[in-house]
């Protein structure tokens, strides 16, 4: 019976210690729950990049598709092909199918556009991209307003098409080195294509709930260091004043975004180096990293 009792006990103040511990963990964060899990997780969705290959990638050229499918669209009157001894730029492979970004039109710097897709398996084995595979989200959504989708992530970016207001389309990432994008797939006149779509403006629809924006869907209530929102960090300086945020704490460490004086951002730990300094934890639209406390302030 003394045992019983004991073990009682024991699985009561366990339980108390589980209970209070997520209290104080919720108790800590000042962002308050996604409105679902689906916005959640679309808070961390995947954000990609391109790695320039200055020689090309093989020889000859390529013909090039929205999406990795020969029966999506192709733009250019289905004629878009890109050079692959030139300067071209990859992500990496989706299912065999290589995605790549490259020139087109006009070559000066203020009018240089650029087209985004995939060239078919046949000319990726070819290439000598050593690219890895992409392991893109996919998010189902409603779109709640027409919407313009580029293949040109860029600010001097061209539509090839509007998607309709009701239309069902899924995000597979974003895209935040030029502009601010959602990366999509969709279908256009009921052919299969992908590209991409303004998220600082764009309307989407998830659980019934509209967002306009992405600033709308909020912060993440957790760090993918299981940390709860400790409190706000705001870089110092001016607008014009860049400070960069690191993958880890300390100086010699990879750069992974760049702020400037006077934003804030949600802050999700802190860190005390040996030679005293110290870094706070934050959430960059996305992207997590490490910003020096001196050159920032953190308030809770």
């Amino acid at each position: 019976m003394k045992t019983g009792r004991r073990t009682a006990s024991l699985m009561i103040a366990l339980l108390l210690a589980i209970c209070c511990t997520g209290a104080l963990a919720e108790g800590s964060s000042s962002a308050p729950a996604a409105a679902s899990e689906t916005v959640a997780k679309l808070l961390n969705i995947l954000d990609f990049k391109f790695f320039v290959r200055e020689d090309g990638i093989g020889k000859g050229s390529a013909p090039v598709y929205t999406a990795p499918d020969e029966n999506s669209l192709r733009l250019a009157d289905g004629k878009a092909s890109c050079s692959l001894e030139s300067e071209i730029a990859v992500a990496g492979h989706v299912d065999g199918w290589l995605m790549v970004r490259y020139e087109i039109g006009k070559k000066n710097e203020k009018d240089k556009k650029v087209r985004v897709g995939y060239i078919p398996p046949i000319y990726a084995k070819a290439s000598k991209s050593k690219t890895g595979d992409i392991a893109f989200d996919a998010f189902s959504v409603t779109l709640a307003e027409d919407t313009e989708i580029s293949d040109n992530p860029r600010h001097n970016s061209t539509p090839f098409g509007t998607l309709d207001a009701g239309a069902e389309i899924t995000i597979l990432a974003k895209y935040t080195y030029s502009g601010n994008w959602w990366y999509v797939e969709a279908e256009l006149d009921g052919i299969k294509t992908r590209g991409f779509i303004d998220r600082s403006r764009a309307g989407i629809v998830i659980d019934g709930v509209t967002y306009h924006g992405n600033e709308e869907l909020g912060v993440p209530v957790t760090s993918p260091e299981n940390t709860a929102r400790i409190g706000t960090v705001t870089i110092g300086g001016t607008a014009e004043d860049a400070v960069i945020v690191r993958k880890n704490a300390g100086t010699d460490q990879t750069m992974v975004a760049r702020v400037y004086g006077g934003e804030s951002f949600p802050c999700y730990g802190s860190e005390t180096l040996k030679n005293g300094k110290t870094w706070h934890y934050i959430w960059v639209d996305g992207v997590w990293g490490w910003v020096s406390g001196g050159l920032s302030a953190f308030t809770e």
